[in-house]
């Protein structure tokens, strides 16, 4: 009997995935339990791009051997006005950084390198650029609810509205 515990609720999901034994464990329950995913389930990888070579080839081997797709995301910045914007970017296996590029990214920025009092590494590199990923999903999905001009829908998901 499959456990209650990996069954999705009904509306939209969003599944991190660390590329981890742990997360490849409970992503497969996951499958198991629901009978795959929906359009409405967004996996997302957040990369450092200081991962063992070996977790970005699992990453890969677990979207295509389970027949998922897994989003890449990576910290980006750039500025506006003098200031520093966070953002993200999309990659996959064959352009995700592995020389720690989102890192220097983030280090530049700060000006600083983390430490025990600024343990800013995995809220920017992971937390927050996930989030990030997230509000550009639910902005295309009030984009493409109608609520717009024809003109700003240029960008819609496939996310349940």
């Amino acid at each position: 009997m499959i456990n209650d515990n990996y069954k999705l609720p009904d509306g939209n999901v969003l599944i991190s995935f660390s590329g981890g034994r742990t997360s490849a464990f409970m992503l497969y329950k996951i499958l198991e339990a629901n009978n795959g995913l929906n359009e409405n389930v967004k996996v997302v990888f957040a990369n450092t791009g200081r991962e063992m070579p070996e977790t970005y080839d699992f990453v890969q081997r677990c979207g295509d051997e389970w027949n998922i797709k897994i989003n890449w995301l990576e910290f980006d910045s750039y500025k506006v006005s003098q200031k520093n914007k966070y953002s993200f970017q999309e990659v996959s296996h064959n352009s995700a950084s592995r020389n720690g590029e989102p890192f220097e990214k983030l280090v530049a920025v700060k000006q600083t390198l983390p430490d025990a009092l600024q343990r800013f590494c995995t809220v920017e590199l992971k937390i927050r650029t996930i989030i990030r990923f997230l509000k550009l999903l639910v902005k295309k999905l009030f984009l493409s609810c109608g609520r717009c001009t024809q003109k700003e829908q240029s960008g819609g998901v496939t996310w349940k509205k």
